[in-house]
C-alpha cells in the first residue's frame, strides 16, 4: 500500500478483461468504494498510488485524478495541484511530493498527519502510512510528522543517507544508499525487526504490518506479520524488478511481464497467475492495479546514489520494447538538455545535482517513465584558521568546502576527532554548536599537548 516508487496506470478493466492496447489497466479486488473504476476520461496516466480504499494517478502533465471512496476527500486531490513528481498513498491520506522540493497532503487530517512543517524543502521522497507521514530530504535525512507513538515518526539518531522511505500502519523502514535497511516504529509482528545481515536491497515497500524488500539480485525478502501468509514470499520467485505491499497482500513484478502474489486473497487481490505483459503494479488495502499491454517495459531501473561532491555519476536504464527506443532523462521533472541516451553522466556532481531523476523512454508505440533515482551528494567539510581564547581553550571552526549551510538536523552527522601523531584519532565528544550554518566547537585541552592535529567526519 506505501511504496518506495510510484507504479504506472491507463485505464481499468475488471479480472480476466485482457486488452492489449498501451496504457490497460488491470484491476481485481474489492470494489465496496469503487477504488477500480479508473474514470473514463482518464488517458494519460502516469503514474499510480493505491490507498486502503481509494486510487489516485499522476497524470503526464503533473497533475492528479482520483476515485473511490471518498471521506475527508481523500480521493480528491487539492484544486490546482500541479508539477507532482511522485506520491504516496497511506491509510487515510495521501501525500504529493512537487518538483521544487515542498510536500502537498490531503485527505484524512487526524493526529495532524497533514500538518506539513512549514519549513521542510528539498524533498526526495515521501511516505504516507497509517496516522503518520515520512519525507526523506535532499540530504539523505528523515522528516517525520502525525502521530507520535511507538516512535514511529521517530527516525533513529543516526540514520543518514536515506534514499527511500515506506510507511505502514504503524512502522516507518528506510532504505539507505549503501542497500541496507533501518525499521523503527511498533514493532509487535516484527515489522520493524529488519532481517539480520539484509543487504544489496534496491526497493522496499510497506503494508500495513509487514515488509518487503527487493534485492539487487531479484529476490525479495519480507518480515513482519504473517497472519494471512503475506511474507511467505513463494521459494521459487526470482527475477524481480518490483514490489508492492498492500494492508495483507504482497505482489512481486517480474521482468518477464509476469506477476506473483501471496497473502490474503478475500477479495481475489492476487489472483494474478494469468497476466501477461505487465509494466508495473500497485497493491491498496483489498485491491490490486496494474499495467498491461504498454509499449515499453523497463527492465532495470535507474538507481539512487550517494557521492562525495566532485564525483563522477552514471545512471542507467534498461528497457524492453520495439527499436528504436528514444530516451529523456530528467532532473526534479525537467528535462536536461542532450541527456537523450540509455544513460546520464555527471562528470562532477556538485550538491546542487542532488535532487530526483528520471528517465522517460518511447518509440513508435508509446512511452514509459522510470521510478524515482535519488543523488545524494556530501560535501567535503574545510576548518578555518583555529582561535586560541584567552582560557587557553582552542576553538575550532569548520563548514562546507563548497559554501552550502549545514542545518541544524545535520550537526548530528559530524563529528570531530583528534590526533597527536596524524595515525591515532580520537572523537572529541564536546558540544557542537551552529553558528551562521558552520559548526563550531572547542577544545579546553589543546594546551596540555606540544601538537594537536584535528579533522572532521561526516557519519
Amino acid at each position: 500500500m506505501n511504496k518506495l516508487f510510484p507504479c504506472l496506470l491507463g485505464m481499468a478493466l475488471a479480472l480476466g478483461a485482457a486488452d492489449t492496447r498501451a496504457g490497460t489497466v488491470l484491476a481485481i479486488g474489492q470494489n465496496t468504494y469503487g477504488q477500480r473504476n479508473v474514470p473514463a476520461e482518464l488517458t494519460d496516466a502516469a503514474m499510480l498510488e493505491a490507498g486502503r480504499d481509494f486510487s489516485l494517478a499522476l497524470k503526464s502533465d503533473g497533475t492528479l485524478a482520483g476515485w473511490g471512496y471518498n471521506g475527508n476527500n481523500r480521493a480528491t486531490p487539492p484544486a490546482n495541484l500541479n508539477n507532482v513528481l511522485a506520491l504516496s498513498a497511506g491509510v487515510y491520506h495521501t501525500l504529493a511530493l512537487k518538483s521544487d522540493g515542498t510536500v502537498t497532503g490531503w485527505g484524512f487530517d487526524g493526529n495532524n498527519i497533514l500538518a506539513v512543517p512549514a519549513d521542510l524543502n528539498n524533498v526526495l521522497a515521501v511516505a504516507a502510512g497509517g496516522f503518520h507521514s515520512l519525507a526523506v530530504k535532499r540530504d539523505g535525512t528523515v522528516v517525520g510528522w502525525g502521530f507520535t507513538g511507538n516512535g514511529r515518526i521517530r527516525a533513529p539518531a543516526t540514520l543518514t543517507d536515506v534514499i527511500a522511505i515506506a510507511a505502514g500502519r504503524d512502522h516507518s523502514v528506510a532504505l539507505k544508499s549503501d542497500g541496507t535497511v533501518v525499521a523503527w516504529g511498533l514493532n509487535d509482528l516484527g515489522q520493524a525487526t529488519v532481517p539480520a545481515g539484509l543487504n544489496n536491497v534496491v526497493a522496499i515497500s510497506a503494508g500495513d504490518n509487514h515488509t518487503l524488500a527487493l534485492k539487487s539480485d531479484g529476490t525479495v525478502v519480507a518480515w513482519g506479520s504473517n497472519r494471512d501468509n503475506q511474507i511467505a514470499v513463494p521459494a521459487t520467485l526470482s527475477n524481480v524488478i518490483a514490489v508492492s505491499a498492500g494492508s495483507q497482500h504482497s505482489l512481486a513484478l517480474k521482468a518477464d511481464g509476469t506477476v506473483a502474489g501471496w497473502g490474503n486473497n478475500a477479495n481475489g487481490q492476487i489472483n494474478v497467475s494469468g497476466w501477461t505483459g505487465i509494466s508495473s503494479i500497485a497493491a491498496g488495502g483489498f485491491h490490486t492495479l496494474a499495467i498491461q499491454g504498454g509499449a515499453l517495459r523497463i527492465t532495470t531501473q535507474p538507481r539512487s546514489q550517494t557521492v562525495l561532491a566532485g564525483a563522477s555519476v552514471t545512471f542507467t536504464v534498461a528497457a524492453a520494447g520495439a527499436e528504436p527506443l528514444s530516451y529523456q532523462w530528467q532532473f526534479n521533472g525537467a528535462a536536461i538538455s542532450g541527456a537523450t541516451g540509455p544513460s546520464l553522466l555527471i562528470p562532477e556532481a556538485g550538491r546542487d545535482n542532488a535532487g530526483v531523476y528520471t528517465v522517460r523512454i518511447s518509440n513508435a508505440n508509446g512511452s514509459t517513465t522510470s521510478q524515482n533515482a535519488a543523488l545524494i551528494v556530501r560535501g567535503l567539510q574545510q576548518l578555518t584558521l583555529p582561535e586560541l581564547l584567552a582560557n587557553g581553550t582552542l576553538r575550532l571552526t569548520f563548514g562546507d568546502l563548497h559554501g552550502d549551510p549545514i542545518s541544524s538536523p545535520n550537526v548530528f552527522r559530524y563529528q570531530v576527532e583528534a590526533s597527536s601523531d596524524l595515525e591515532t584519532w580520537t572523537p572529541l565528544n564536546l558540544p557542537l554548536t551552529l553558528v551562521d550554518g558552520r559548526i563550531r566547537v572547542e577544545d579546553p585541552d589543546a594546551g596540555n599537548y606540544p601538537k594537536r592535529f584535528y579533522r572532521v567526519v561526516e557519519q
